[in-house]
């Protein structure tokens, strides 16, 4: 069988021998796709605080789909207009990794944020970190962001909940908040993030969920807060898929730009495939990573070739973002092979970060099964960023023909 996976903004095939695939795991297609239309959100909230607004400011974030955030954006300015906001009180703020908005109105003032001289104000202090964001963002009426909310298997999710800190924050701000002199886990990057955009007044979030096609299978408008919880629940419900066991080998793509922009941003899908993946198995990753390695912290604290658990004992105690990503690495190597395709040079991957470099997916699939045996089982990952699997276990796989057998005898009945 062939399969092809993401790849920076293309595919690449890889063949897999029938008789050896054991599942392709990859987020489930409704039968009915869901009929997402931008009218029928509820607006009145919003508008009725917009009515009273001098300035209202949307916050564009990121997306992998620019139609869909395009359209979101269009659609609140032209449903403002027609409630009576003037266009020209409106401000669009751009963050660094927003695409670009064509065919807005003139009037509209447009704002692209730069991390490096766009001026900010701090937010909020504590001992160890002051957050600063872009200042056209401080004591706004109303302010409303725009955004794809995304899995993270390290922080629990990015995109959206991302776009107003760091998203429109100084570069030294963003930075502080991944080394700190504390301990602490991946997860508390996110909260922290999201109390920085609530303590913004009458913050709203127009957020939405994209499937494998890049298609929005939710879509919602609430305060900011509230919208990431309902998005958030949206995509543990898609994300979630079960694998029938655990395989010699599995092949995984990143997802492709901007999930595979660097190595550093790769790593952040390896927890997928590795949930399927026996012990002393090989993980094949396809991964372009036209930046490179992503981060010279990142690169320092791999080239010390010490062990994870030397890394783990100073991360107990100073949390660094970066190192906690190369721990994490080392971790992983030491229990798995780590085949790598992607435009990094052969002798970084190898002798900086211990991973086999691969040309082509096929050629590595080949060493594995030539290290494990022809006869390996593999499981494919299409999008590793998109996907928590997890293995059925005999209990549950007993509970589940329990469950279908009882609904088999209601139908007969």
């Amino acid at each position: 069988m062939e399969i092809w996976l993401p790849y920076g903004l293309s595919e690449i095939p890889v063949r897999i021998p029938d008789e050896n695939l054991v599942d392709i795991l990859q987020q489930r297609q409704p039968e009915q796709p869901p009929s997402i239309d931008l009218e029928n959100i509820d607006l009145d909230e919003l508008i009725t605080t917009a009515r009273s607004s001098d300035r209202v400011c949307i916050v564009v974030g990121e997306s992998r789909s620019k139609e869909t955030i395009t359209n979101a954006v269009k659609f609140l300015i032209n449903r403002l207009n027609r409630e009576g906001v003037a266009p020209s009180s409106l401000t669009i703020v751009r963050s660094s990794k927003s695409p670009a908005i064509e065919g807005l109105p003139s009037e509209v003032r447009v704002v692209n944020h730069s991390p490096h001289t766009s001026a900010t104000t701090t937010v909020s202090q504590s001992a160890d970190f002051a957050p600063s964001i872009n200042s056209l963002v401080i004591g706004n009426t109303l302010t409303i962001v725009v955004g794809e909310l995304r899995l993270n298997h390290f922080t629990g999710f990015s995109g959206l909940c991302d776009t107003i800190f760091p998203g429109l924050a100084s570069e030294k701000s963003a930075q502080d908040q991944l080394i700190r002199n504390k301990p602490m886990d991946p997860h508390d990057l996110v909260n922290e993030r999201l109390e920085v955009a609530s303590s913004l007044q009458n913050i709203y979030g127009l957020g939405f969920v994209l499937n494998s096609e890049l298609a929005p299978t939710e879509l919602t408008l609430d305060k900011f807060s509230e919208t990431v919880a309902k998005l958030s629940g949206t995509i543990r419900r898609v994300s979630a898929i079960q694998a029938s066991r655990a395989a010699d080998i599995v092949v995984m793509s990143a997802g492709g730009m901007p999930l595979d922009e660097s190595l550093l941003t790769s790593i952040e899908s390896f927890p997928a495939g590795l949930s399927v993946l026996k012990r002393n198995g090989a993980l094949i990753i396809a991964a372009e990573c036209s930046l490179g390695h992503g981060d010279t912290d990142f690169y320092a604290w791999a080239r010390e070739q010490k062990e994870a658990r030397h890394l783990e004992a100073r991360l107990r105690h100073r949390f660094n973002y970066y190192g906690w990503k190369a721990a994490y690495l080392l971790r992983v190597l030491h229990s798995h092979r780590i085949y790598f395709v992607s435009t990094i040079p052969d002798h970084h991957l190898e002798h900086t970060f211990g991973l086999k470099p691969a040309k082509t997916m096929n050629a590595a699939v080949q060493s594995a099964q030539r290290a494990l045996g022809s006869d390996a089982s593999i499981s494919v990952v299409p999008n590793g960023s998109q996907v928590i699997p997890t293995i059925i276990t005999a209990i549950q796989e007993s509970a589940r023909e329990g469950t279908e057998a009882a609904e088999r005898k209601t139908d007969d009945n």
